[in-house]
């Protein structure tokens, strides 16, 4: 990144640093306009303890761990297809991969066997010869995903070299809640399947959890649809695909909570960075109808017209009410007219 940013953009309005842990906490001791951070939850607060010190505004994205619900009816092939591809972009090393599925209980064996054989169909028979199969980044993360396989029986995959990294595309079923495969956001291949019976069931257990990054939901359903928008809060709800809104640069994309806050992409990204100034420019003529909001108010005129304003508005669209609230309007346009034409009149405008 600083290579093309030092080739193609100028350098007055655009720096580049390059570091660790001292060098980020260094910067961020400075007063900055606008702070930019994605990465953990844990070290996006850090980022906005550190912003608060200088009332800096902040973007956080911080992903989390993103469900994805399969309904009964839906096409559970295309279904298992699309999770499959969601989850293995970049060997699961995306804050937007699917991280754990709630499937309907009817659908949980045609699920897993589909995505059996779509991870054959795009990675071969050992997709650790695939070309198009990720490593994990790290030693560190490599041993803290092999370690969560533990969490649960492998039903798919499994498999690892600790030479090269590799994690095979693993899924996971009879994974207990509690455990350390459903705490923390995966990022990595391994996915964790449970069934439901009742979707209240999942909603309730959203509820327990700190809020996704995305969620995802595969139904025909357009009632299922309509309820999990209104129920489940996420930075992004996908139906029927996975990671396809960050290809939309028109839908702003962010978190909510423990996920991230502020919104980005496309205009969404320029009004992230900008600050929104409201100007109010009014002419310095017609003094004489502002005079209502001057002291004193005890004269009567000005007690007869604001309670006329204040008591007669009409409470509901009737005939009765609309007509006292016009002839009340009429009146009060008719006392600022009257007002403006004759500034020394009535206790209007005066010397």
């Amino acid at each position: 990144m600083k290579k093309y940013f030092d080739l193609f953009l100028d350098p007055l309005c655009y720096r580049t640093l390059e570091g660790g842990v001292d060098t980020a906490t260094a910067l961020l001791k400075l007063r900055w306009d606008h702070i930019f951070f994605t990465g953990s939850v844990s070290v996006g607060k850090i980022v906005a303890k550190a912003a608060a010190v200088n009332l800096t505004p902040v973007t956080l994205e911080l992903g989390g761990k993103c469900p994805v619900i399969v309904d009964e009816n839906t096409n559970i092939d295309t279904a298992a297809k699309r999770i499959i591809w969601g989850k293995c972009v970049n060997a699961g090393q995306t804050c937007i991969a699917p991280d754990y599925i709630y499937c309907h209980k009817k659908q949980m064996p045609t699920l897993i066997e589909r995505m059996k054989q779509h991870i054959t169909d795009m990675y071969g028979e050992d997709p650790e010869q695939s070309d198009g199969f990720a490593r994990i980044i790290n030693q560190g993360h490599y041993n803290r995903l092999k370690s969560l396989m533990n969490d649960g029986t492998v039903v798919i995959g499994g498999k690892t070299n600790d030479e090269t990294n590799y994690i095979s595309p693993t899924i996971l079923t009879n994974t207990p809640l509690d455990s350390k495969v459903m705490q923390d956001e995966i990022f990595g291949p391994i996915l964790p399947i449970m069934e439901y019976e009742d979707i209240q069931s999942v909603f309730k257990f959203f509820r327990t959890r700190e809020k996704p990054l995305v969620c995802y939901l595969f139904s025909s359903n357009a009632k299922l649809v309509d309820e999990v928008k209104k129920k489940v809060s996420a930075g992004t709800l996908d139906v029927n695909d996975c990671l396809m809104h960050m290809m939309i640069p028109t839908l702003p994309f962010g978190g909510v909570g423990h996920s991230g806050i502020g919104k980005y992409h496309g205009k969404s990204t320029f009004d992230q960075f900008s600050h929104h100034k409201s100007v109010l420019h009014k002419p310095i003529g017609m003094e004489s109808v502002n005079n209502l909001r001057y002291p004193p108010y005890d004269a009567e005129w000005k007690q007869n017209l604001i309670y006329s304003l204040a008591y007669y508005k009409p409470n509901a669209p009737t005939s009765n009410g609309f007509a006292k609230y016009a002839v009340t309007s009429t009146m009060a346009g008719a006392a600022f007219a009257y007002a403006y034409s004759y500034p020394g009149s009535s206790g209007f405008g005066g010397q």
